[in-house]
């Protein structure tokens, strides 16, 4: 709680900062009329939105906030960020002046552009971006491979956070299809399928039972998933709550791997899937219990592992040989930028593998971007995915 205040308020005092430089740095026309009356309203409601966000913090029991919560926090931050982007861009007109030069004149009309382009940018990435996903398929070549499960199709999924859809199940039924026609062996769901609360599957649990896979769907939990973030009134209840998370997804035909194993056969090869149960690293908790999970871990089978933190393969590496992990949870922090072959996200300063295919010594760790979102509603350039594996035996290239 002492972060989120303290974040908070420095967005408050950023906001009251450049809103005084703003009102000084008009001209005498812009501060008169109506021109007045819509500077005062637009920081009128960031200072609304501010009030709300601390009651946010301080009461997480406030059932209606919580669920327009990134609603909110989108709001505030299209009105907010632009003027902060002003307030750190335009005074470089002024640097000038400190060699008693002339003030230039070429920072002001950039910073007033990007700040007008920002909110474009945020609607467009949340009404456009976050529902259209993209299926990224990937070939894992291995010797270790049995020839029998040669062209053995995955599908995984991460990151739902149903509350995020706001009633859309229109979304969720083109993703199941979309999953349904690469006609996968299994489907694997890697964590986080609500983001407070288990009852938010109640409006899709219908949708997400369409699922066909020839040896099922198999999910893991994620952070959000054990109901830490809310305000329970007793032990009791964030208990049921849990009990609510797994008999609703028995009942939609998943397979729960919590700190579990299963072997897949095909013809008179086996390959093993092992789930673990959340295992982060601080704050977020570990409940994960690998070795509880499979206890033969250097055994030479192949073996998949289903874990939501991608910061878990360092432990993975260390006490096993599983040979395939796939993981979400970072979701590339929902921004995300190609350039020239590369990926470019904020998340790489935090997290030191966060999106896409990983390998250490014929080893592989996958991180899907995830389909919902966490604090905003929004992906600026990080679609949802939809990842396709196509296992391959033998040698050959990727």
């Amino acid at each position: 709680m002492r972060v989120s205040l303290v974040a908070v308020f420095v967005l408050l005092l950023l906001n009251v900062a450049a809103d005084i430089y703003i009102v000084r740095r008009l001209p005498d026309r812009f501060r008169q009329g109506w021109r007045r009356a819509l500077i005062w309203t637009i920081n009128t409601a960031v200072y609304i939105l501010f009030t709300v966000l601390m009651l946010f913090v301080y009461n997480k029991k406030f059932d209606l906030l919580m669920y327009y919560l990134e609603m909110i926090i989108l709001a505030f931050f299209m009105l907010s960020v632009p003027k902060i982007i002003f307030l750190a861009i335009s005074p470089l007109d002024y640097l000038p002046k400190l060699f008693k030069a002339r003030p230039l004149k070429v920072f002001t009309p950039v910073s007033a552009v990007a700040a007008c382009i920002l909110p474009f940018m945020l609607l467009y990435s949340t009404l456009f971006v976050r529902k259209h996903f993209r299926v990224a398929e990937v070939e894992i070549v291995s010797p270790k491979i049995p020839s029998a499960f040669d062209g053995y199709k995955i599908v995984q999924i991460s990151d739902l956070h149903l509350k995020t859809l706001y009633g859309d199940t229109a979304f969720i039924n083109r993703m199941v299809d979309t999953v349904n026609s690469y006609k996968p062996d299994i489907v694997c769901f890697t964590g986080d399928l609500v983001s407070i609360r288990a009852d938010e599957m109640t409006p899709y649990m219908k949708n997400l039972s369409r699922f066909r896979a020839k040896n099922g769907v198999y999910s893991i939990l994620g952070n959000h998933d054990y109901g830490d973030y809310y305000s329970w009134p007793s032990a009791e209840a964030k208990e049921r709550n849990m009990q609510q998370m797994k008999s609703n997804q028995a009942r939609m035909g998943w397979v729960m791997l919590n700190n579990a194993s299963v072997e897949i056969t095909a013809a008179a090869d086996t390959v093993v899937l092992i789930g673990v149960e959340n295992w982060g690293k601080p704050p977020f908790k570990r409940y994960g219990d690998l070795p509880a999970a499979y206890h033969a871990l250097y055994d030479d089978k192949y073996k998949i592992l289903l874990t939501h933190d991608p910061g878990h393969w360092d432990t993975v590496l260390a006490t096993s040989n599983i040979d395939l992990t796939m993981s979400g949870h970072v979701h590339a922090m929902q921004f995300k930028i190609n350039l020239f072959g590369h990926s470019i996200s904020p998340a790489s300063l935090m997290h030191e593998r966060w999106s896409g295919l990983y390998e250490e010594d014929g080893r592989f760790l996958y991180v899907n971007d995830g389909i919902g979102c966490t604090l905003f509603p929004a992906r600026i350039g990080a679609y949802p995915e939809i990842t396709v594996f196509t296992l391959r035996s033998g040698q050959g290239e990727r």
